[in-house]
């Protein structure tokens, strides 16, 4: 039971109405039912540890930056098993005989011919290549023939198979003769599966003895 003098008291006390404080509690009230859900939804996206985002990147004959004036050159041997992404490849630019010798001389594949390697090559073949040269390299492909394109050199040709992997890595870049480059259309390091593609074509229909004897 509440004593009257304090009902009484309660009755005639009235809160004072601040518009201002009004406004800003519905204000406070409307971005938060906004800001906090996008809050919330963003949360799991935000890095708060981004040391490893943010290092400085070394990169092959370069340096890490300055340190106390003084440039730091990139001068680590990288970890073992590491993979040349075609690091070589700008320096080939051009299509003629000399630049694909010198590239051939130059350019080594990365990737050895494992089945990864050779699945994702016959995939870009069977994208890019096989319209002229055909399924099995013979360069009877589908658009080859009279009034159609010319047949390109059949990579079984001895001459074909006699180039280095860095010569065909190059001819697909800057193309060959009637074939025009493909660098455009295939990722740089994605090439190299190609070539390794190719290399099982040409082992296909021209085996070693040891491919023989399995």
């Amino acid at each position: 039971m509440i004593p009257r003098a304090i009902q009484e008291r309660l009755q005639a006390t009235r809160p004072r109405f601040a518009p201002a404080l009004f406004r800003g509690v519905l204000w406070a009230i409307a971005v938060s039912a906004i800001a906090v859900p996008l809050l919330l939804l963003a949360l799991p996206y935000v890095e708060f540890f981004n040391g490893m985002a943010a290092q400085p990147k070394g990169r092959t004959q370069g340096t890490y930056g300055r340190l106390f004036g003084a440039e730091i050159p990139v001068d680590m041997a990288p970890p073992a098993g590491t993979a040349a992404q075609a690091v070589a490849w700008p320096r080939f630019t051009e299509a003629d005989e000399e630049t694909a010798r010198a590239a051939e001389q130059a350019l080594r594949n990365p990737y050895p011919t494992a089945m990864p390697s050779l699945l994702r090559g016959q995939e870009l073949y069977n994208t890019f290549c096989i319209t002229c040269h055909g399924k099995a390299g013979d360069g009877d492909g589908p658009v080859v023939g009279p009034d159609r394109y010319p047949a390109p050199t059949s990579l079984h040709d001895p001459t074909v198979r006699g180039y280095g992997d860095g010569r065909i890595y190059h001819v697909i870049s800057r193309g060959h003769g009637k074939m025009k480059g493909y660098a455009d259309k295939i990722a740089a390091d994605e090439r190299w599966h190609v070539v390794n593609y190719v290399r099982a074509l040409q082992r296909a229909k021209n085996p070693r003895p040891e491919d023989l004897s399995r």
